[in-house]
């Protein structure tokens, strides 16, 4: 994460530098207006976040290695596990999947701002449609990696009776979930940023309804599916 984080920054400080203006708007209004100028470098607050959110976690694990006793460390060396495997199969920490949800909000806030910044948008409450769409997206790629990483018997958050101690159907329909999650919710900020692109609210739509119909309701069809055919 914190290498994913040093990228991020780096790509996003050399935008700044290299393309936005000297002084740009670093506040607004609550009715989106422009109520504050300065220094472009201001934005570099929010590619700082999510490195030293992810800075502090790699310290902490380094720290927390370093107590393990021998055997320990013995077994962790003969059971390596590749960090993606250990999202995908549900085995990260409670606290690790925090600091990916709270590390990725704050990079897809970045590149949010530096953009509105770079088309000297006066008045954001003309793209609030989809910088709503691009976080409602974020936020579905968030819930459903969470829930398939839980042990609870629920899809994307929502609860299903017919997954009750059925564990086999449950890993299933939840890794499905994830795949769909994930999927949807790139799809849906592509759509969004093509809204932004033509200026019309469509692409927005069809965002959120295909959010809807991929992210929830396609998994939970599937896993009913699944059970049925298991009876």
């Amino acid at each position: 994460m914190f290498t994913l984080s040093g990228v991020n920054a780096v790509l996003n400080a050399l935008v700044i530098g290299i393309f936005m203006p000297s002084r740009v708007i670093v506040l607004y209004d609550f009715l989106g207006a422009a109520a504050a100028h300065g220094s472009k470098w201001c934005y570099l607050l929010f590619v700082a976040i999510p490195l030293i959110i992810s800075g502090s976690l790699l310290i902490s694990e380094k720290v927390s290695k370093k107590s393990k006793t021998a055997p320990e460390q013995k077994n962790d060396e003969e059971n390596p596990t590749n960090a993606i495997d250990e999202i995908l199969n549900g085995n990260t920490p409670h606290k690790d999947n925090i600091a990916m949800i709270s590390i990725w909000f704050f990079a897809i806030i970045s590149w949010v701002m530096t953009g509105i910044s770079l088309n000297n948008i006066e008045n954001i409450s003309v793209i609030l449609p989809s910088i709503i769409v691009i976080m409602l997206s974020a936020a579905t790629i968030f819930m459903t990696s969470l829930y398939a990483n839980s042990s609870s018997t629920s899809i994307s958050g929502i609860h299903l009776k017919w997954l009750d101690n059925n564990e086999p159907i449950r890993k299933r329909a939840n890794r499905f979930s994830l795949y769909a999650g994930l999927l949807s919710g790139m799809f849906g900020v592509c759509l969004s940023a093509w809204s932004l692109v033509i200026s019309n609210n469509i692409p927005n739509c069809i965002a959120i309804a295909q959010l809807v119909l991929i992210a929830f309701i396609l998994p939970i069809s599937y896993s009913y599916i699944l059970t049925m055919r298991n009876l």
